[in-house]
Formats: C-alpha cells, structure tokens, sequence
C-alpha cells in the first residue's frame, strides 16, 4: 500500500493471499500530535481509569505479526521493543537454538532475517507501526498513548512493502515463532482468504500453551467474519464508531466477540504512529484488534495465569452492551472496556453489577452516609 496525505491504496485479495485490513491515513504534523494522548477512543473504552489500577508490565509480550515496526519512530520508545535475551547479536550463531540466528529484535519472515524493522534495502509498510502505537505508545505527553503503555511488543513481520504474504505456511511458522519466544498475546490484524491448517493448527498450538490470539472480523461490510477470527480458537473483533455502533465497513456475524472504537469509514477516525516520525488517522478493524489485544496485556499484567478461558469470559461479561441485548452478530457481546475488563481480574464480583452512572453512584451512597453522620455528631458536640 502507498502512503499519501488522504489515502491509502485498498489491496486485492487472491485465492492465496493474506492481506492486512485495507485502511486509509491522513498525517498530522509533530507539533499538532504532541497533544493526542486524550484521543477520543481512550474516553469510550475507559482507558484513563484502567490505568489508575495498571499500565502494563514490561515482562508482559504482545507479538504483532504483520508488516514489520519502525521503532524508531519518536513515539515508539526502544523500550516497549522486545528483545531476545538468549541471542547475542551479530555474532552469527543460534545462540539460543531456536533455529533462528541473531533474532535478538523478533524476525523478518519475507526477507528472511533478523531484521523485520525497516532497513536502507528494504522499507516496511505503515501498518504495523499503526498498530504498536495503538497498544504500547507510551505515556509521556508527547503524540499518542497506548492502551498498555508499558508492556512489551514482539516485532514479527509478514507482510511484505504492499502489505501481502503469498504463503499461509510463512504465516503459521510465524505464529509458532511468536508463541516459542515468549509473547503473552498474539495480535492478528491480517484476514485470510480462506481458512488453512496451514496457520490454524499454529493457532491452536498457541493457545496449547495459553497464549491468546486476537483477529479482525474483516472490512467489508459482510455478514460473515473473516478468517481467521471466525476460527473459535481466536478471539474475534470488529469495529464500532464514535456512536458505540458497528462502524460502516466491519463485518458482523456469530463468531465476533467484541468490538473497538475505531470510527466509521468517512469520519475522523483513531489516531496512531506512521513511520518515520508522523501520526495518521486510520480506519479499519486492524486498528480495533489491537484494544483488545492491548487490554488483554493489561490483564495479564495483573494475573499472567489467567486461562485464556477466563479471559474471554471477563472480556465478554465486561463489556457495554450495544444493540440488541447480549450477544448479537453486529457487536458480539458489545463495546471493549478496559477498565472494567482489569478490574474483573482482581475482583470478579464486579460483574455482576451493571456498569453505569447510576450504579457507579449507589455504590458510594453509603460512604456518603457516613460522612454525614460523623459531620452532624461533630455539630452536635459543638
């Protein structure tokens, strides 16, 4: 895909093509970024208070599998890069036997090295810089903040410049890869063709060892989700706008779990990192998986044994009903809140209470009765 200040190209999918969610950015300025950190999206999803009980842990890994991360973006600290500690680099051995030489910085699945970052011969598409911001900027007053600001992002590319992969079994071996080298969580915001055990049965080995793989429901207004969110084995999410509806372009069906705010195709949508140094607007359920994905970081943060099981029970119980009540094929079990999502991990009672403004208030309806009484003795005794 190209980059230009209105839009970007939308990729054609082939009978054996994987291909990231087509989006469209627009780039905004350094110095008019520098203030984003309370983007519109935070507000709906709860963030800001999420971080009152957790910003993430460095020891908690999200792997993005995609178009490769420009790390040196200013606002992708080198920080948040995940590194393997079981390499020691440019030495030319497998120092680790994991049979991947010199992947101290994750690996280049299409150039076939240990640099799935951009180089001088081989740029990186966009999209998976996107992506790292929406999870893991970090909270500085500068640009854009993540969801989980201070977890770790394993670097995993796939996708070549256009933002295509040929190769279903490049895919899986990527999967594997991830879930062998540490990642907590697994994002996907690629859809598939067609399904293949080419990549799924790497999924479910994923999951074999606890590892939560999130996936987009696809961009095209269909009724069906894509694969390989439509696999039970991954966890599916859509796109919702600034009106906590389906937005215009995500697909719906039986298998969406969540959605995002991400905003309609033809308003101002999320913000996020483009490489070398901008900010962009993009839509697209690609930009919706990584919430989740993020929140789940969160989560795991505070209990890193939770099943991925639990998991999706408390992000589903969590969640802000849209649309019809319950699970619905437009919304799943409705809009991602993170704060509610971590507040379940340390005390899952709070889901059997409504989350709402009225409720929000009755439960501080005793404390104030307190304070009256203690100010009407103290009136009394004087």
């Amino acid at each position: 895909m190209k980059l230009n200040k209105t839009a970007l190209t939308i990729a054609i999918i082939t009978s054996m093509m994987l291909l990231s969610i087509s989006s469209k950015e627009s780039i905004v300025s350094l110095s008019n970024a520098a203030d984003n950190e309370d983007a519109w999206h935070h507000p709906l999803i709860y963030s800001e208070d999420a971080w009152e009980i957790t910003q993430g842990r460095k020891e908690i890994v999200v792997a993005i599998i995609d178009s490769g991360v420009d790390f040196s973006h200013p606002d992708l600290d080198d920080n948040i890069e995940w590194i393997n500690t079981g390499e020691i680099a440019g030495n030319s051995i497998d120092d680790d036997g994991n049979g991947y030489v010199d992947d101290v910085y994750g690996w280049d699945f299409v150039s076939n090295d240990s640099t799935p970052g951009p180089t001088s011969g081989d740029p990186v598409n966009w999209h998976a810089s996107f992506i790292a911001g929406i999870i893991a900027a970090p909270k500085d007053d500068f640009g854009v903040v993540g969801i989980a600001p201070n977890v770790t992002i394993m670097n995993v590319r796939v996708l070549d410049i256009s933002n295509l992969l040929y190769s279903f079994e490049t895919f899986g071996i990527a999967i594997r890869y991830a879930a062998e080298n540490g990642a907590d969580v697994i994002n996907l915001s690629i859809v598939a063709s067609t399904n293949s055990s080419l990549y799924m049965d790497e999924i479910a080995y994923a999951n074999s060892l606890n590892i939560p793989v999130v996936a987009v429901t696809g961009n095209n207004d269909f009724s069906s989700v894509a694969y390989p969110a439509r696999s039970d084995i991954v966890i599916a999410v859509g796109a919702s706008n600034r009106h906590n509806e389906k937005a215009d372009y995500s697909n719906s069906g039986e298998e969406i779990e969540l959605v995002a705010p991400v905003g309609d195709s033809d308003e101002t949508n999320i913000i996020s990192t483009v490489p070398p140094d901008g900010y962009g607007l993009g839509w697209g359920t690609s930009f919706a998986a990584p919430q989740v994905a993020a929140t789940i970081a969160l989560m795991k943060s505070l209990n890193d044994s939770l099943s991925i099981a639990e998991i999706r029970d408390i992000l589903h119980r969590s969640a802000k009903d849209l649309g019809d009540p319950g699970h619905d094929v437009q919304t799943g079990y409705g809009l991602l809140n993170v704060f509610r999502a971590v507040q379940a991990v340390l005390d899952p009672s709070i889901l059997l209470h409504p989350f709402n403004s009225s409720y929000q208030f009755l439960t501080i309806l005793p404390i104030l009765a307190i304070i009256t009484i203690v100010i009407k003795r103290r009136r009394r005794k004087l």
